[in-house]
């Protein structure tokens, strides 16, 4: 019998996990959050009679700002937190 490692996540059939299905996991469940938000966003700024060049600003002034406290947050807490809109 073999021993796994004491770092390796055990799966239901015994073995180990890779760590590359919970990074996955992860970027796509970001992913998913950030862009089924993106769409709505950008109806909003358009409602409020902003021009595509003035609603793209706009986002994009959003998703850096939006990075900038994902990073601050984490550094602050030393764990990794993301934000939501």
């Amino acid at each position: 019998m073999t021993e796994s490692p004491p770092n390796a996540a055990a799966t239901p059939t015994g073995g180990t996990s890779p760590i590359s299905r919970p990074v996955t996991a992860g970027i796509v469940t970001a992913l998913v959050g950030f862009t089924s938000s993106f769409a709505v966003v950008l109806t909003g700024l358009r409602a409020v009679g902003a021009s595509p060049a003035e609603a793209a600003s706009g986002l994009a002034a959003l998703c850096l700002t939006q990075g900038v406290g994902i990073l601050w947050l984490s550094r602050w807490y030393r764990t990794p937190i993301t934000l939501a809109w």
